[in-house]
């Protein structure tokens, strides 16, 4: 089967929206690093082969990693002989930088092997995160790691330092934000299961 076959009949069958809809579902998960509408129509019609991250974005939208997206189609990755035990994510090779803001942006951490998400969130003073919803069944843990992050869950105020921890079902309304005028706040979420 091919890929962009594959891609197009979990959209209709499972996802159960046109292709525009699904753009918008990417779009609302990966802002302004999303996958160009014109480009997601010509990798269904088979015009044109994603890139690695670009796969990955459509393999998010979808609940699932690229191997599974990947699978049964002529891009199938090869079997591997012995499991791996461990990925390791370099810096310089995270999955996806997704801009909220000049202000606010996310990175995926994670390997797309592990079946839940950590993201690095960066809010530079002043920064805000969009107002997010996840999937139903979505849970998160954001850890700050560094200066002062508050967190508004479901409009529920919770200032937060370094070391802080705070868990909630994403599934509700949520968003982040750096109230500070002058110092940069960073923190880890981790979420399951992998989606945005």
């Amino acid at each position: 089967m091919k890929l962009g076959d594959k891609i197009r009949q979990i959209r209709k069958t499972e996802m159960k929206v046109n292709i525009k809809g699904f753009h918008q579902y990417l779009t609302h998960i990966f802002g302004d690093g999303t996958i160009s509408y014109m480009s997601l129509v010509r990798i269904e019609r088979n015009q044109r082969d994603g890139r690695l991250k670009t796969l990955h974005q459509i393999a998010c939208g979808f609940g699932m990693d690229i191997k599974e997206l990947l699978s049964g189609t002529e891009r199938e990755l090869p079997q591997e002989k012995k499991p791996i035990l461990a990925d390791i994510v370099r810096k310089n090779a995270r999955l996806g930088k997704f801009s909220y803001s000049d202000k606010a942006y996310i990175e995926i951490a994670s390997s797309d092997k592990a079946s839940f998400m950590v993201m690095e969130v960066v809010l530079e003073p002043g920064g805000l995160t969009k107002i997010e919803e996840n999937a139903d069944g979505s849970e998160s843990l954001l850890i700050v790691k560094k200066g002062r992050i508050t967190a508004d869950i479901y409009n529920e105020i919770h200032s937060l330092g370094v070391g802080d921890s705070i868990y909630f079902k994403s599934h509700l309304p949520h968003h982040f934000e750096n109230r500070n005028d002058k110092k940069t706040a960073k923190g880890l979420i981790i979420q399951t299961p992998k989606s945005f």
